[in-house]
This record gives structure tokens, C-alpha cells and sequence, in this order.
């Protein structure tokens, strides 16, 4: 999946804007596979990654397994993440 700069540069801009600049760090590129990547050949567009551990944790849980335990605090981030950019992107 390529992920589109511009998109990308909105996402970042709308979570630095709800949650400072340490609300936003890169990530390994995951060998998964994605589906989502079939409508960016179609539209441009980012994939976010939300992160679903507490804050503070440090345990890596892999999202396949018995022991994974979201956070659910992190919808709410999600949700901020998608209203900040929906808000940025109307402005523009």
C-alpha cells in the first residue's frame, strides 16, 4: 500500500492540531497485506495507523493473538483524528 503525501500531510496536521506533535510518530512498514490499498489506485488517500495500547505501555501486542487488549480510549482518538481533517480539509 503507498500511502498519498498530501494525505498524509493532512492526517499529521489534524492530529498535531487535537494532540501536539508527540501525538504523531512513524512506524515499520508492516509485510502485511491490505485491501485498502485497491481504492488508492482509484482516489488519493493515507491509511493511519491508531495506536490501541494505554498510554505509558510498552508490551507489544500482535493483533492476531489471544492476548491483544485495545485500549478503547483510542476510538475517541480516532474519532478527533477524522473530525480535525475533515475540518482542515473543509477549509482549504
Amino acid at each position: 500500500m503507498v500511502n498519498e503525501v498530501t494525505s498524509v500531510e493532512l492526517l499529521q496536521t489534524a492530529m498535531v492540531a487535537r494532540r501536539g506533535t508527540d501525538s504523531v510518530e512513524s512506524t515499520e512498514q508492516s509485510l502485511g497485506g491490505e485491501d485498502f490499498s485497491w481504492y488508492l489506485e482509484h482516489v488519493p488517500g493515507a491509511m493511519a495507523r491508531l495506536g490501541v495500547r494505554p498510554p505509558g505501555e510498552r508490551t507489544v501486542r500482535d493483533l492476531h493473538q489471544g492476548d491483544f487488549d485495545v485500549d478503547e480510549h483510542a476510538i475517541k482518538v480516532g474519532v478527533e483524528l477524522f473530525t480535525a481533517a475533515a475540518l482542515i480539509d473543509g477549509a482549504v
